[in-house]
């Protein structure tokens, strides 16, 4: 499309026959030439469709997250394929169709809009635009600033390149595009997000399998239906234009990596295959400074006792945690591993709470009261169970092991402390 234009009445029958625009490249809207008789590049922007909300006029093909690519292909042409992205306030980013990834000798456009308005939609009114700035004929925004944080959508057209693929990278320049995320919001699998698994599973364990020919077993079907492009499916159904579901803002990248191992983990243990896994939670200052304290409070004197304390996620479903007997071993033995065996730790005999820990060894950690409902809990007190063992560690002297296990199941977060009292 760079060939020159010699009459401006050949030009305006060129643009007329492809519906289409007749601005050169640019980096930013405004920043139009003259059109005329010299060299002139014809884009194919999206038209305007009647909902006033242009992803209606391309085919969204779902979200990127800055620092990371896309690769698909046009089936037909003219075409408008459609991508979301998340942007922090004060985002400078660059948009490419890159060489890398590309079909020789295509040509496209690339558009930008945003950010998505309160209603879900994303309007007409583009950010910038660009034709042929990247390599050959392919598009390049070489740099936008983008002072309102929110999500935007790049579009790529072609007017000549069905069959054709192309890669779209996007890139922070400024360090600071990442919108904030709220880490809780992945702690355990969105209802949404299990029902599909749960959907996926029971379809495959109950029907006939057309290449197996047979059904499949649950360990077969739960690895059919938690893979990678099902991850990438769940994401695209529950995070759908429009939808107001919270986790959905980090993009898909924070989904992958946060809540689609806790969906994972849960189902593993869901279907019989496998112990349930707890997940790894760093420990919070307030958590540390509160073991410190208490560790300081012990060792005062002949040295009581000591204490440590390990954190972790419990995976399971939003509003259906798992119980504290389904949590309280498996954390026990994250903490302890092998020492829960050679000690011959037992459950406490009788029913434990918060207020009987506190009763029994919270004078040892009174930090840790206060710190571990605020810190874990959201203010609510946990579940509670007790592990306890004794084995001599001198002639005549023995180490009194306790272990308590601190369950959560509002925020799918546990705690284990260990208190060893010595004797003296």
């Amino acid at each position: 499309m760079r060939g020159k234009l010699v009459h401006s009445f050949r030009w305006a029958l060129a643009a007329l026959a492809l519906g289409a625009c007749g601005q050169a490249e640019v980096g930013a809207v405004g920043e139009v030439p003259e059109l005329g008789e010299s060299a002139q590049a014809v884009l194919h922007p999206p038209p305007a469709p009647p909902s006033g909300d242009i992803v209606d006029s391309t085919a969204f093909l779902g979200p990127v997250s800055l620092g990371g690519s896309v690769q698909t292909q046009f089936t037909t042409h003219p075409q408008y394929l459609s991508f979301a992205f998340q942007v922090a306030a004060g985002a400078h980013v660059k948009l490419e169709v890159t060489h890398l990834g590309s079909s020789m000798y295509l040509d496209t456009g690339l558009f930008l809009y945003g950010p998505r308005q309160a209603n879900g939609s994303w309007g007409t009114t583009l950010v910038a635009v660009d034709d042929d700035s990247g390599y050959g004929q392919l598009s390049k925004i070489a740099g936008v600033a983008l002072p309102q944080g929110g999500e935007y959508l790049a579009v790529v057209s072609t007017g000549t390149g069905a069959g054709k693929k192309f890669r779209l990278q996007l890139d922070c320049l400024n360090g600071q595009c990442a919108p904030p995320v709220n880490p809780a919001l992945y702690d355990s699998c969105d209802l949404d997000v299990a029902t599909r698994i749960e959907v996926c599973v029971q379809a495959r364990v109950e029907e006939i399998d057309p290449v197996l020919g047979r059904r499949m077993t649950a360990a077969e079907a739960y690895a059919a239906c938690t893979g990678s492009d099902d991850a990438h499916a769940a994401f695209l159904d529950v995070c759908a234009p429009g939808s107001t579901t919270a986790w959905c803002s980090g993009g898909e990248q924070a989904f992958t990596q946060r809540m689609w191992p806790v969906c994972q983990r849960f189902y593993h243990y869901y279907y019989g295959l496998g112990p349930l896994v707890l997940g790894t939670h760093p420990q919070s200052s307030a958590l540390a400074a509160a073991m410190a304290a208490g560790n300081t409070r012990c060792n005062t004197g002949e040295n009581w006792c000591d204490g440590t304390l390990d954190t972790y996620t419990v995976p399971g479903v939003a509003t259906v945690p798992p119980s504290l007997a389904q949590v309280a071993l498996p954390a026990a033995y994250a903490s302890l591993g092998e020492l829960m065996d050679y000690h011959r730790f037992e459950r406490w005999p009788n029913p434990e709470s918060w207020a009987q820990f506190i009763q029994d060894h919270g004078s040892w950690w009174l930090e840790l009261q206060q710190a571990l409902p605020a810190e874990l809990g959201s203010g609510a007190v946990p579940q509670v169970a007790h592990y306890y063992a004794s084995y001599p560690v001198a002639p005549g002297a023995k180490d009194y092991h306790h272990v308590y296990v601190f369950y959560f199941p509002q925020t799918n977060r546990v705690a284990v402390l260990q208190h060893i009292t010595h004797e003296i």
